[in-house]
């Protein structure tokens, strides 16, 4: 029985200090700045999602971007609600990483769990065991959870990832000919303005996650929130892979303050929509028309 009541009292002393870890990451990313103590920057990725994908590894699959300067009360907080997710999916990775401003400005996680955050410049501390040079940069090597991690404070934003993906992106900083960008680019370049908060799904992840029967239809995924003044704006855009477009109906119309909508020759598609109820919107999706082509006699 004492036996029993000691595993329990390990089982809920691990559970409070992984509420600990998951607290102490949102802090960073929702509490205001201090004076920052800037660190040497050798390159600047940009500003905002639509530099940063520029960067990322060949074969990214997944990727949220998340902006923590919203000032909209209701968006901020879904944001903060989706951070808390994804840092309660990895909470270990943030302990050992510690920027000397409890702010973060942006980030962008993608393949699930490695991380672009943009913290202004300011010096970042992480635990690691190993430093090793790769192409002119310092790779500081630790270990979370049995995984390995590489933190690469020489650029805007920090790279924190797997040792494999930091080298891939310096790889891309000296020439993105095979980054994602090369293959997505043709659509993210379509996609205008900035947000609040993004997710993108594209190649076999997008193929898994957007079906018809269990065909896959699309091979690229976007979704993104921002403000239109006082409007929620929700943009959405998808290349088919079959015979798929959007479309506009009285439905559409009434469910959202504006709806706009182009399709491409290519395949993909945009709509943009408008609601002064967000909620609503999160579940609004443009609507998709196919064609469906037969040839010969049916009979039946």
């Amino acid at each position: 029985m004492a036996k029993a009541h000691e595993r329990k009292s390990v089982r809920l002393l691990a559970f409070v200090l992984a509420l600990i870890m998951v607290a102490s990451a949102l802090v960073y990313a929702f509490r205001n700045p201090s004076k920052p103590e800037e660190r040497e920057i050798k390159f600047d990725m940009g500003k905002g999602w639509k530099d940063w994908i520029r960067f990322l590894p060949n074969g990214t699959g997944y990727i949220v971007y998340l902006n923590f300067s919203e000032k909209n009360e209701t968006l901020r907080k879904f944001i903060f609600n989706v951070t808390k997710e994804i840092v309660r999916e990895n909470p270990y990775v943030f302990v050992n990483f510690r920027p000397t401003i409890n702010y973060f400005n942006k980030m962008l996680v993608f393949n699930y769990d490695n991380y672009l955050i943009d913290l202004n410049r300011s010096k970042v501390y992480f635990v690691y065991k190993q430093k090793t040079e790769y192409k002119n940069y310092t790779l500081k090597i630790g270990i979370s959870a049995n995984r390995y991690y590489a933190l690469v404070d020489e650029t805007h934003p920090v790279i924190l990832a797997n040792p494999k993906y930091a080298e891939e992106i310096i790889d891309d900083i000296y020439n993105n000919s095979t980054s994602f960008d090369k293959y997505y680019g043709n659509y993210t370049s379509r996609i205008n303005g900035t947000f609040s908060y993004a997710f993108i799904l594209a190649g076999d992840v997008a193929k898994r996650s957007l079906t018809d029967n269990g065909t896959p239809i699309a091979d690229f995924y976007f979704e993104g929130y921002r403000m239109n003044g006082s409007v929620y704006e929700k943009v959405v855009g998808i290349h088919f892979l079959k015979y798929y477009f959007f479309v506009k109906t009285n439905k559409t119309a009434n469910e959202t303050a504006y709806y706009y909508y182009k399709n491409y020759d290519d395949g993909f598609s945009v709509a943009v929509m408008g609601s002064d109820n967000f909620t609503n919107l999160t579940r609004l999706m443009p609507e998709i028309r196919t064609v469906i082509i037969k040839f010969g006699n049916e009979t039946g």
